[in-house]
C-alpha cells in the first residue's frame, strides 16, 4: 500500500511539474457567457472583467440564464457555489448577485451584474482589439456588429469601419467612437444612415446631459437635433459601458437636410480625387495660416466649381488649435475660427463666398447699432428664431464650450440666412463640475453666455454679442414666456425622470466598469448615481427659476466692458438680477487672461464709455435702475517700476582654521618651486 501511495505521490509531483506555470497560478484562464446560448467564438460573447480582486459578469437585458452557455478554460474542474459546472453547460447558476468560483484550490470572487431597459450592441473588430484604433483616434478597421432589444436580436450586420472620435474626450479612459456601415442602415428606430456616433459620456457621471439638450432642442424646435437612444456597449467580448449612440452632424436626407455641396463639387469634377488636391490659403505665396492669423481662410485647390455655390454649408465654431488641423474652414477678423464640416474640401471661391456671408452677418451683429457697414441689420442675416432658441438652451445649461467649441450652424441653398443649430457636445453642461475662465459652473445664479467676454480665441460669441441689442433682448423674453406657457421644461424634466429610472441597472454597471464612485458596492454604485442625476435634474429646475428672473419684465443686466484691454479665456460673469435690486460692482482680475493696455493699468469704472459718468470702484454697491446697466473700465497710466536696487559687493569669504592652514603650505611649496624652477 505504501508503494501504491508513493507512486501516486511521485505522479502527481511529475504532473505538476509538467503543467504550466500559468495553469497553476491562474486556475481558470477566461470565463465568458453567451447570454443567448450561441458559441463562445460568437460576436456576442461577453468576457469576465477583473477590478482589484474581484471579477464581474456584466451582462445586457432581458437574458435567459437557461439558454445561456457558459464558457471557461481551466485545468481543473470549476464550483460556483459549490455546484459543479462544465464548459458549454447551461448559465443557470450564474443569477444576480455575487458567486464564488472554485477552480482546484483556487478561488474567484465573482459578481453577476444584469442590465435593464436599454439594449445591447455588440462590435468587434477585424484584429480582435482596439489597440490598433486606441493609437490614434484616425486609425480604421472594419469589423462585425449585432443589436439586441428586449433580448431579440434586430441587426446583425457587418461594419465599414469603426474608428476613435472627439477632442478632449479622446484622451479618456472611456473613448468614443465612430462607426460607418458600407449602406445606409437603420439603428434602433432611428432613420437610416451610414455614419453613427458613440458618445461615451465619461464626464459626465450622471450620463444626462446630452439627453437634456436634445429634449430642450426638440422642445425648443430647434432643426435636427439628434436621435438618440442609450445602450450598452461591448467590443471584442469586453463590456465598455453605457454609451450613447446616435446620429452624427452631417449633411443628408435624414440629418442636416440641406443641399450637398459636396457632392456637386464631386459632380462638377469627374475622374479628380478631391481629397488628393492641393491646399491653398491667404497666407504668403497661398501658404495656409494658422488660427492665429485673424481673418484668414484656407481651401482646397478644386478647378471647377459648380454653378450654385450658395449653399449648402455646414460650420462649426471651433477652438483655434482644432481649426488647424480641419481641411477648410476660415477665421473671422475678430479671431473667432470657423470649420467648414460639408464641403469638408472646399474650393476657393465657396469658402470665400461662405466667409463673407458669414463676416457680414458678423459686423452687424458686433456692432452698438446692429447694422454693417453695408447699412444692413444682422437680422437679416441670420434666422432669429434659431439664434433665440440656441441663446435660451446654452443659458439655461451652462455649457462648458458655450458658442466656442462644437457650436454648429448652416446655410442652405439659395437661403439668405444662417441658421444656429444643430446643437451638440453637452456632456460638460447642465450643472457639470467644473470651472471655465474661473467660473463655476454648477452655479445656477449666474449669467453665462451672455457674459463670457473672451473665449480661446479671445473673442465674444455671437449670443454674447446679440444679448448686447435690447430687441434681442426683448424677444428672448418673449420666447421664454411662450416655452414657459407651453410645458417646455415639464416635458423635458418628465421625460429625464423617466430616463433616469431606465438607467439604473446599466449606470451601476457603468459604474463598476469604469470605477466612477470608487467602489465596487452595487448598491453604493446606485445611490451615488442617483445622485448625481439628481444634482443635474436639481441645476435644471433651480437654472430656470434663476431665469424666469433673468427674463422677467424686471430681468436686470449688467456688463463690464473692458475696451482695449487684451482678453483671452475671461468672462466678468455676475448674477442674474432685477431692477431695483442692489449689485456689488467687481473687481477687475488684472490676471494673466485680462491684460489692460500696454502702459495703463485699471483705475476703476464708469458709466459712460468716455469716462464722464459716475466713477464706481470694486466692493461698491449700486441699485439697478434699468434692463441694462454697462460699467466701462477707466485706465490710468501705470505706475513707473521700482528700479532694481544695485547688488551689494560680495564680501571676501572668512577663512576657516584648515584652510589657512592648506593655504600656507601652499604656500611654501609655491616658494620652493620657485627657488629650484620646478614646473
Amino acid at each position: 500500500m505504501k508503494k501504491i501511495i508513493s507512486f501516486l505521490l511521485a505522479f502527481m509531483l511529475m504532473f505538476s511539474l509538467c503543467l504550466p506555470a500559468s495553469a497553476l497560478e491562474i486556475g481558470i484562464e477566461e470565463m465568458q457567457i453567451n447570454p443567448y446560448g450561441k458559441g463562445a467564438d460568437s460576436i456576442d460573447t461577453v468576457t469576465w472583467y477583473k477590478q482589484s480582486d474581484r471579477y464581474f459578469l456584466l451582462l445586457p437585458e432581458n437574458v435567459n440564464l437557461q439558454q445561456a452557455k457558459v464558457y471557461f478554460s481551466a485545468m481543473f474542474s470549476v464550483d460556483i457555489d459549490d455546484k459543479s459546472i462544465s464548459s458549454g453547460d447551461s448559465a443557470a447558476y450564474f443569477t444576480p448577485g455575487d458567486h464564488t468560483l472554485t477552480c482546484g484550490v483556487k478561488k474567484y470572487p465573482l459578481t453577476v451584474c444584469f442590465s435593464q431597459n436599454i439594449p445591447a450592441v455588440f462590435i468587434t473588430t477585424e484584429s480582435g482589439s482596439l489597440s490598433h484604433i486606441h493609437e490614434n483616434k484616425e486609425n480604421k478597421e472594419s469589423g462585425m456588429i449585432r443589436v439586441y432589444e428586449n433580448g431579440q436580436m434586430t441587426l446583425d450586420s457587418e461594419l465599414k469601419q469603426i474608428k476613435g472620435r472627439g477632442n478632449a474626450t479622446w484622451f479618456c479612459p472611456k473613448k468614443p467612437y465612430n462607426i460607418k456601415f458600407d449602406s445606409k442602415t437603420a439603428l434602433l428606430g432611428m432613420a437610416k444612415a451610414k455614419k453613427w456616433t458613440l458618445l461615451a459620456n465619461y464626464a459626465d457621471k450622471s450620463l444626462i446631459h446630452n439627453a437634456f439638450a436634445w429634449e430642450f432642442s426638440d422642445e425648443f424646435g430647434l432643426m435636427y437635433g439628434s436621435e438618440y437612444r442609450y445602450v450598452d456597449l461591448y467590443i471584442n467580448g469586453e463590456y465598455l459601458g453605457n454609451y450613447v449612440i446616435c446620429e452624427s452632424v452631417e449633411v443628408g436626407s435624414n440629418r442636416v437636410d440641406i443641399e450637398d455641396l459636396e457632392d456637386a463639387n464631386e459632380d462638377a469634377n469627374p475622374d479628380i480625387d478631391i481629397e488628393a488636391l492641393p491646399r491653398g490659403g491667404t497666407g504668403a505665396n497661398g501658404a495656409v495660416q494658422p488660427y492665429t492669423s485673424k481673418g484668414s481662410r484656407k481651401w482646397v485647390e478644386i478647378p471647377q466649381n459648380p454653378e450654385n455655390i450658395s449653399g449648402g454649408y455646414l460650420l462649426e465654431y471651433e477652438y483655434g488649435k482644432r481649426y488647424d488641423n480641419e481641411v477648410s474652414g476660415f477665421v473671422l477678423p475678430n479671431g473667432q475660427s470657423v470649420v467648414l464640416k460639408s464641403p469638408e474640401y472646399a474650393s476657393k471661391a465657396q469658402v470665400n463666398y461662405i466667409a463673407d456671408f458669414v463676416g457680414a452677418a458678423t459686423d452687424a451683429l458686433f456692432s452698438e447699432t446692429g447694422y454693417n457697414d453695408q447699412g444692413k441689420h444682422y437680422s437679416e442675416y441670420i434666422d432669429m428664431d434659431s439664434l433665440i432658441n440656441t441663446y435660451i438652451l446654452q443659458e439655461i445649461s451652462m455649457n462648458f464650450d458655450a458658442g466656442f467649441s462644437s457650436f454648429f450652424a448652416y446655410k442652405d441653398k439659395d437661403s439668405d440666412k444662417i441658421v444656429y443649430s444643430p446643437v451638440w457636445d453637452m456632456d460638460n453642461a447642465f450643472g457639470c463640475n467644473q470651472k471655465n475662465m474661473n467660473v463655476s459652473l454648477s452655479d445656477y445664479s449666474l449669467w453665462w453666455v451672455n457674459q463670457m467676454i473672451g473665449g480661446g480665441n479671445g473673442t465674444p460669441t455671437v449670443m454674447h454679442a446679440a444679448y448686447r441689442h435690447p430687441e434681442f433682448r426683448a424677444a428672448v423674453r418673449e420666447r421664454w414666456a411662450e416655452l414657459k406657457e407651453n410645458g417646455a421644461f415639464d416635458n423635458v424634466n418628465t421625460t429625464v425622470k423617466n430616463l433616469v429610472n431606465d438607467l439604473q441597472a446599466s449606470s451601476v454597471m457603468n459604474g463598476i466598469r469604469w470605477n466612477h464612485f470608487s467602489t465596487q458596492d452595487r448598491n453604493v454604485i446606485l445611490e451615488k448615481w442617483l445622485a448625481e442625476a439628481g444634482s443635474s435634474m436639481s441645476f435644471v429646475q433651480n437654472r430656470t427659476k434663476t431665469l424666469d428672473k433673468g427674463f422677467g419684465e424686471k430681468g436686470a443686466y449688467v456688463y463690464y466692458d473692458v475696451s482695449g484691454a487684451k482678453i483671452n479665456w475671461c468672462a466678468f460673469v455676475t448674477p442674474v438680477l432685477e431692477i431695483g435690486d442692489t449689485a456689488t460692482i467687481r473687481a477687475f482680475t488684472g490676471n494673466s487672461s485680462i491684460r489692460p493696455p500696454s502702459g495703463m493699468a485699471f483705475k476703476c469704472w464708469n458709466t459712460a464709455a468716455d469716462g464722464s459718468g459716475v466713477n464706481y470702484y470694486p466692493g461698491d454697491t449700486v441699485v439697478l435702475t434699468q434692463e441694462a446697466t454697462t460699467f466701462y473700465a477707466v485706465w490710468e497710466k501705470a505706475p513707473e517700476p521700482a528700479p532694481k536696487p544695485e547688488p551689494e559687493p560680495e564680501k571676501p569669504q572668512e577663512l576657516n582654521f584648515w584652510q589657512k592652514i592648506v593655504n600656507f603650505f601652499k604656500k611654501i611649496i609655491d616658494f620652493f618651486k620657485d627657488m629650484f624652477g620646478i614646473q
